[in-house]
């Protein structure tokens, strides 16, 4: 299974019993702001999970995780670590609750992350993705080694794609 810690968090994948969870960044307008559509409600996130569990069979070690603080076991956001279709690529991202911004949650899991696919994925392109007016996300991936290039990526011809060199 799946396991991943940072000086302050743990993250592990998704279990059906996360829904609820899952739902609190899935469903804020807030939080999805930069990233899709909030979700109407819990029964989407659990829907996500379901394929997320699949998606585990077939791509071990990398995936959608929770993401829990070490101190308490607080639930406070989640990773992706995952391959995009049809490339090579792994794709890094991020999410947290709102009581959780502001923390360096995000710098230091996207650091572990990184380290963890140099580590266990060597070769493999390492990509973000953010909305051009997301400053936020900008500073983290900056923070964390990554840089923007120029190119478009298919399928993402909207977002400002990064990538750890």
């Amino acid at each position: 299974m799946f396991y991943l810690e940072t000086p302050r968090l743990v993250l592990r994948l998704f279990q059906e019993s996360d829904a609820a969870d899952l739902f609190r960044i899935e469903g804020s307008p807030d939080v999805m702001r930069y990233i899709r559509p909030p979700a109407v409600d819990a029964s989407q996130s659990l829907a996500r999970i379901q394929q997320e569990i699949i998606y585990n069979q077939s791509y071990p070690g990398l995936g959608l995780c929770a993401c829990f603080e070490k101190e308490n076991d607080t639930y406070v956001g989640l990773a992706k670590i995952k391959h995009i279709d049809p490339t090579d690529d792994i794709e890094v991202g991020y999410a947290f609750v709102p009581e959780a911004w502001g923390r360096g949650y995000a710098t230091e899991l996207t650091k572990a992350a990184i380290e963890y696919l140099q580590a266990n994925f060597a070769g493999r392109r390492i990509i973000a993705f953010i909305q051009a007016e997301n400053a936020n996300s900008r500073k983290v991936l900056e923070k964390s080694g990554m840089k923007e290039i120029t190119s478009v990526y298919p399928g993402r011809e909207e977002a400002v794609v990064f990538e750890y060199f």
